[in-house]
């Protein structure tokens, strides 16, 4: 019967039409006694509330060469014991009540998720309020993450997908800090300590940059309240550190790292457009057509479905703080890689060339309208979205336009935009494997920020 319940409420979100008057989510924007600020969706069917919340700015980013996996391992640690509590203590008062608390660091922001039952809200409002203000960053908890992390890197030093990732940054951003590793290098991670963990803490846990989202079952006048009392004692103002955009270097080259296996694993990026960008609607629709579409898309078809060189091939929009990219990924044998990138230099000539037929597009419109309300089956990834709206500087009515902006996308939009971003000679390709036939290669031998 649940089952049957959540398709139906599904169905009917993708169904029904919306029209100037209706509201995606009734998003309030609230704001506590002391100014700080919030977007709120009040849903009382079922006794959940879930807040999510970030720091901008304050992830991996900020960390230098030397402290490379500093906000990793501050997100490890800071539900690891706070206030009078211990580790073992701390989440022991979690389990009892049922409270679902973590913290996370990506490499533009850092942040964190509270689910709990309504009945418990106190208890988990009190246990966040303790995490963000008095972590305890003890010496064993710090240790034992430390050691996961690194056993971590240890593990992947093998595994030809996370080689790809690191090269990928390396390549893309030579000095800048994306190029950095952000989840640490056994040096790194090695020399940092507790006194790291308060500095970061200190420098960028504030209210200043601070993003929040609220959803389920509370009101607005209690939500407020929890405001100032969970956030009100941060700092007022984070540290300043503004960092530049990235300039991309190495367009048009293929790198290489030789590895003994039967499949090379290939990612390729080359510039995109902002996601401002009065063209980013249509961008979207492009790479669905592109590559994003799965089995619908171009590469898909011509290189699984006629050719059999792959079992999936993908494009997809990266839009970081400081770099907007197109990236595509795929792996096929070894002997099959260039057939591959000439798979992926003609579906761009197809797509710049001709316009795509209506019934393409029509597919393409309706389903990208048509998956949004998967994206809001529960309450923990409605407050997640809340939150991702903020950062990407979104308007409250965003989710309301939404669905008419991407069905207002046109053919010559289609073809206008897949001319402006889609270009062969701008593209980096990192290379795992073995590839045959591939002219103009760069060997790369030694793995970055690793070690």
């Amino acid at each position: 019967m649940k089952i049957f319940i959540a398709l139906f409420i599904v169905f009917f979100l993708i169904s029904a039409p919306v029209s100037a008057k209706d509201k995606f989510l009734d998003i309030q924007e609230i704001e506590s006694a002391s100014g700080i600020k919030a977007w709120l969706v009040e849903d009382h069917s079922l006794p959940i509330i879930a807040v999510s919340f970030s720091f901008k700015n304050a992830g991996s980013i900020q960390n230098s060469k030397e402290q490379q996996g500093l906000a990793q391992l501050l997100s490890n640690t800071m539900d690891e014991g706070a206030g009078d509590l211990k580790s073992q203590e701390f989440q022991k008062a979690l389990s009892d009540n049922s409270i679902t608390l973590y913290f996370n660091s990506s490499r533009d922001n850092f942040g964190g998720k509270l689910k709990t039952l309504s009945r418990n809200k106190d208890k988990a409002f009190e246990l966040l309020k303790l995490a963000l203000n008095e972590p305890r960053f003890d010496a064993e908890p710090v240790e034992r993450m430390r050691q996961s992390n690194m056993a971590r890197i240890r593990s992947s030093k093998g595994d030809p997908n996370w080689i790809n990732a690191r090269i990928f940054n390396d390549k893309l951003y030579s000095d800048h800090p994306y190029a950095f590793n952000s989840g640490g290098t056994l040096t790194t991670l090695a020399s940092l300590t507790p006194e790291d963990l308060k500095q970061h803490h200190k420098n960028w846990i504030a209210q200043s940059n601070l993003v929040i989202g609220i959803t389920g079952d509370i009101s607005k006048t209690e939500a407020v309240l929890v405001l100032d009392d969970v956030f009100g004692n941060l700092p007022k103002q984070a540290k300043e550190n503004k960092i530049e955009p990235v300039n991309l270097i190495n367009e048009n080259k293929n790198f290489v790292f030789e590895k003994d296996i039967p499949q090379t694993i290939i990612t390729a990026a080359m510039p995109s457009l902002p996601m401002d960008d009065p063209d980013y609607k249509a961008l979207q629709v492009m790479n669905y057509i592109y590559g994003g579409g799965g089995f619908g898309s171009k590469l898909m078809e011509e290189a699984r479905e006629k050719r059999g060189l792959t079992y999936g091939i993908y494009s997809s929009l990266f839009n970081p703080e400081l770099t907007n990219l197109i990236k595509i990924s795929t792996s096929t044998k070894n002997k099959s890689v260039n057939e591959m990138m000439n798979i992926i230099e003609a579906q761009m000539a197809v797509i710049k060339n001709d316009k795509v037929d209506k019934e393409t597009l029509k597919d393409a419109q309706s389903y990208i309208t048509g998956s949004l309300p998967l994206s809001l089956t529960s309450t923990d990834k409605v407050a997640g979205i809340l939150v991702s709206l903020q950062l990407d500087n979104r308007s409250v009515t965003y989710l309301d336009d939404f669905i008419n902006d991407i069905n207002a996308v046109t053919r010559d939009d289609i073809q206008r935009v897949a001319n402006k971003v889609l270009d062969p000679k701008k593209m980096t390709t990192i290379m795992v494997g073995n590839p045959e036939n591939i002219e103009s290669k760069e060997t790369v031998s030694e793995l970055p920020n690793v070690e």
